[in-house]
C-alpha cells in the first residue's frame, strides 16, 4: 500500500504527462520504479501514456 502523499505525487506527475507538460527525469524514474512493483500504478501509467505509447512498446 502506498501513502496518500505518494499517491498524490504520482497522480500529479501522471496528470502532467496526460497534458503534455514537462516531467523531470527523476519523476519518470520514480514512476518506473513504483510501476515495476505495483500493478495498480503500472495501470495508471499505461492509462496516462495512452494507446500510442503502448503501440510503440509493442512494435
Amino acid at each position: 500500500m502506498i501513502s496518500a502523499a505518494t499517491r498524490i505525487r504520482i497522480q500529479n506527475i501522471l496528470n502532467r504527462i496526460e497534458n503534455n507538460e514537462s516531467v523531470t527525469l527523476e519523476e519518470r524514474i520514480f514512476l518506473n520504479k513504483l510501476s515495476s512493483v505495483s500493478v495498480v500504478i503500472s495501470q495508471w501509467v499505461v492509462s496516462a501514456l495512452g494507446s500510442e505509447a503502448s503501440s510503440i512498446d509493442n512494435d
